[in-house]
């Protein structure tokens, strides 16, 4: 009773017409607070649709000619295309240019030189359907907009690559057939049959000059790709290629109000 007396405003905050206005002022509260949020996520869809329209407005030339949008457009479509295919392929390679290096240094018996042949053709069909596989994703990382050349160029030269590199497998195969085509049991001076010998009637350094040619032409795809991009949208596209793209996070702490 005293504190009433001396402090006459506690007894109002304690009155059913405070705790009424109170309870009215936190409804009006909670639906301001989810009118911004509604107006926040209004906002996020305009300003969407607003990169949307200015993307697809600055391609859309670009899309009737070539039939892309851009160069990370042409990449990504490819790369789902061809992915499934290209994979098959480095792996098919991978294992058997494993198993033939381990037969030309472990193996007693077979012609070394068609099996040296035979690992150089499997070098190359590993080698070209894991670079151009590495390019694609990366070239569907770049910037949508980014200048690229005629697709069609590229799109034929990939599938080039891909059937030379399918080619080189279905060769590689076949020579290691010959080889156990060629393999016989020798003669000994008894006449009794003995143990298949090692045959060196064809010369393998050409098969290394090959796997090495292969290589070789792989590294100038990847010059060539990367100075074809980098000159065409400049060399400042290549040292954030290097050093990370800074983006900006739209969405942060101070965007979420608690309701």
């Amino acid at each position: 009773g005293l504190k009433l007396a001396l402090f006459p405003s506690a007894a109002i905050r304690e009155s059913e017409e405070h705790h009424a206005f109170v309870q009215q002022g936190e409804e009006y509260k909670t639906e301001i607070e989810e009118e911004i949020n509604f107006c926040k996520a209004m906002l996020k869809t305009l300003e969407k649709d607003v990169e949307d329209i200015t993307f697809y407005s600055r391609t859309q030339a670009v899309a009737d000619r070539t039939g892309y949008r851009g160069f990370a457009d042409w990449a990504e479509k490819t790369s789902r295309t061809h992915e499934h295919l290209l994979v098959t392929l480095g792996q098919v390679a991978f294992v058997g240019a494993s198993l033939t290096y381990g037969a030309i240094f472990g193996s007693s018996r077979g012609n070394i030189g068609l099996m040296c042949y035979a690992f150089a053709l499997f070098d190359c069909g590993f080698i070209v359907p894991t670079v151009a596989l590495a390019l694609l994703k990366w070239a569907s990382h770049q910037p949508k907009d980014a200048v690229f050349a005629s697709p069609q160029v590229w799109t034929l030269l990939l599938n080039i690559f891909l059937y030379g590199s399918a080619a080189a497998i279905g060769v590689a195969i076949c020579l290691l057939n010959i080889s156990l085509v060629m393999l016989h049991l020798s003669v000994d001076q008894n006449d009794q049959l003995s143990d298949a010998m090692l045959q060196f009637n064809v010369e393998p350094t050409p098969a290394g000059t090959l796997a090495l040619g292969c290589l070789g032409l792989a590294a100038v795809v990847i010059v060539v790709s990367g100075l074809s991009h980098y000159l065409a949208n400049g060399w400042d596209a290549m040292i954030k290629d290097f050093f990370g793209r800074r983006e900006c996070c739209r969405e942060g702490f101070q965007d979420y109000i608690l309701a």
